[in-house]
């Protein structure tokens, strides 16, 4: 049994377990504050402890009723459902209660260990001493019984919230454009038009394509080889637009055996890139993706040849590459990634530096590479 388990457990063994330990201990303490030598030799006498033991029995009874009425009545009852007022009340009548039961075991207690004369005033004093202390412990009790349910629910509430931003992570990374998808479709529809022999090998594309977005992105990591596949099955579904003016060449250097990667990482990048150049209606572009691996880093670069002017000063290739950084955070800390904008006649460029995993367990980060700052070139 785990510490966590042996405080936060609801489960019988684990809380009978908890409580037992809390009354032991507090039954240990009861009953050597309860010894009552007067004098030093009275150490040695067996009555000396006698007394402390029926102090323990005649007392602690009460003192654990109270602390059970405390934590499983007034606090779902009262406290949780804010009412106070009927919280003082409940407060007050235990504790009148408490100290009517504390005053008949005093006289037992009196009359069996003749520890002080058996008068009204030695019962009612006893009885409110005591009662006293079953008071202090029930509200000592009650604050562990809301830190603890206060933690729980803070604990809940994070589960929730991590579930929730990895489902939002997950769709993120299977969401495929609909202007991409319905793109890819148009292009399939016109090459059967148009009698061409294309068309299977585009459906196969495009179907190896959502497949992956689909199922692969549950898992943490794939291979490096895989993701590049699928970037050139959205090179290929690209290429055949008939009218368009984006001309995509990827270059791949480096091993790239026993290379891991976040899934959807890349083809994420260069499918929002083909959308968001579309979206601002770019007459001309020809795009150079070139990337290299060494040991285990990936170094990408997105280079944008023979820019229309007016595009190039108009588009907001910034704000691109900002939206790229906010969603790579979603999947790597700051430190295994940096991406840098750099652009001028009229060429425009994305670099991305990434760290690899070697395993596909463990993502390995290689402490010595130095990304340094952002910098973005004036466009």
């Amino acid at each position: 049994m785990s510490i966590n388990e042996f405080i936060f457990s609801y489960k019988r063994k684990p809380q009978l377990l908890r409580h037992l330990t809390f009354w032991v201990i507090y039954c240990i303490y009861f009953y050597l504050q309860s010894i009552p030598p007067r004098q030093f030799k009275e150490f040695f006498i067996a009555k000396t402890y006698f007394i402390a033991l029926m102090n323990v029995c005649a007392f602690m009874p009460v003192i654990i009723a109270i602390t059970y009425l405390f934590v499983y009545y007034l606090l779902p009852n009262t406290i949780q459902k804010k009412r106070y007022i009927l919280f003082v009340f409940g407060f007050l009548l235990i504790y009148v209660i408490g100290t009517s039961i504390n005053y008949f075991t005093a006289e037992k207690f009196l009359i069996v260990t003749s520890f002080f004369p058996n008068t009204f005033e030695h019962r009612l004093e006893m009885s409110n001493y005591n009662t006293r202390w079953g008071m202090i412990i029930a509200t000592i009790a009650l604050g562990i019984k809301l830190g603890k349910n206060w933690y729980l629910q803070q604990q809940e509430n994070y589960k929730i919230v991590e579930k929730r931003l990895s489902n939002e992570t997950q769709l993120e990374k299977a969401k495929i454009h609909p202007e991409l998808l319905l793109r890819s479709l148009d292009i399939i529809y016109n090459d059967i038009e148009s009698g061409f022999q294309k068309a299977p090998f585009l459906i196969l594309s495009l179907s190896e394509l959502l497949s992956y977005s689909l199922y692969e992105n549950e898992t943490e990591l794939v291979a490096l080889q895989t993701e590049l596949l699928q970037m050139q099955h959205l090179i290929a579904i690209e290429r055949e637009k008939k009218e368009g003016a984006i001309s995509i060449e990827m270059d791949v250097e480096g091993d790239r055996n026993n290379k891991f990667i976040t899934p959807m990482i890349l083809v994420k990048l260069l499918e929002q890139t083909i959308t968001y150049l579309h979206s601002v209606r770019i007459t001309t572009c020809f795009i150079e993706l070139y990337l290299v691996v060494e040991n285990s880093t990936l170094f990408t670069t997105l280079s944008f040849v023979d820019v229309d002017e007016d595009v190039l000063l108009k588009t907001n290739w910034l704000h691109f590459v900002e939206s790229t950084r906010d969603k790579l955070r979603s999947y790597y800390t700051t430190t295994d990634f940096d991406i840098q904008l750099s652009g001028g006649n009229n060429e425009i460029s994305i670099s991305l530096i990434l760290s690899l995993a070697t395993t596909k367990e463990v993502q390995t980060v290689d402490s010595k590479i130095n990304f340094g700052q952002n910098i973005y070139d004036s466009l």
